[in-house]
């Protein structure tokens, strides 16, 4: 029973705390290096019960603590660092089971019991857990907040009728008018007509026959844009209607850059004169 907890405590322990240590000091350790490392670190404490001289016994462990910290942060840029933080990760995470007993128990031997019972892998898995969950969301919410700059609610007027657009600065869209020079906010025709409703889409209708056809240049490719002149277009900054100078530019095929999310594409230069 002993050995193993030992090899599960003793593993779990020697990568969370070296891969710990490296995410605090920005620096990324090797998995390989961590497997190794808390390979050899199981190893040694396997026989830490043999050795009767604690003098002995600290030797052991330091010669292992420099090993250590030399396979995982030998060939990083901040190693002294990375193995101050490390040595401070074990320590916390070391006490974890301790801690938690505490938490839950008053009585001091109770405590240890519990740390005894439960081997650090299991306690520290469930906080594991949580904490993958946190990141995740955390993640999620950063990406909402970096994206918000660049998402404006926009209106469309055209055919009599105002539609709206979720649409996103896109710096890749670069597609200006040869004929009138203005910019050309893209959609997809099949979202476009959607919106249409009553006299404005019989109205588009009409004009699909004799809409202009503009030629432009992708990573994937020519790609056709029919260029529509609408009425007005406004962007909403902070709450607030901005007026820009754009061509409606529609693609074919249902373009899949298009979502509910993001429904059209906004020409920086547009929106630059614009907001």
């Amino acid at each position: 029973m002993y050995i193993e907890f030992v090899i599960a405590d003793n593993f779990v322990l020697t990568c969370l705390a070296g891969a710990t240590a490296a995410k605090l000091c920005h620096l990324r350790a090797k998995t390989w290096r961590v497997i190794v490392a808390a390979v050899l670190g199981t190893a040694v404490a396997v026989f830490y019960p043999f050795i009767r001289n604690g003098y002995v016994e600290f030797a052991v462990k330091l010669a292992l603590y420099i090993a250590l910290c030399a396979v995982m942060y030998a060939k990083t840029a901040r190693p002294v660092t990375a193995s101050l933080m490390f040595l401070g990760c074990t320590f916390a995470f070391g006490g974890a089971s301790y801690a938690l007993g505490l938490m839950l128990f008053a009585d001091g031997g109770k405590a240890a019991e519990f740390s005894a019972r439960y081997p650090l892998f299991v306690t520290l898995g469930g906080g594991a857990t949580v904490c993958a969950g946190a990141r995740f969301v955390i993640k999620r919410l950063r990406l909402v907040r970096a994206r918000a700059p660049y998402e404006y609610e926009t209106d469309v007027k055209i055919f009599g009728s105002t539609l709206r657009f979720n649409a996103f600065l896109d710096t890749g869209n670069c597609v200006f008018d040869g004929k009138t020079g203005l910019p050309v906010v893209i959609t997809a025709a099949e979202l476009f007509a959607d919106k249409l409703e009553g006299d404005a889409a019989a109205e588009f209708l009409k004009s699909v026959d004799g809409l202009r056809k503009i030629t432009a240049k992708t990573p994937a490719g020519e790609t056709a844009i029919y260029v529509l002149q609408p009425t007005e277009i406004t962007v909403y900054s902070d709450r607030h209607g901005h007026k820009i100078k754009a061509l409606v530019g529609l693609v074919g095929g249902g373009d899949k850059r298009f979502s509910a999310a993001h429904e059209m594409l906004l020409n920086p230069t547009a929106v630059a004169e614009g907001v």
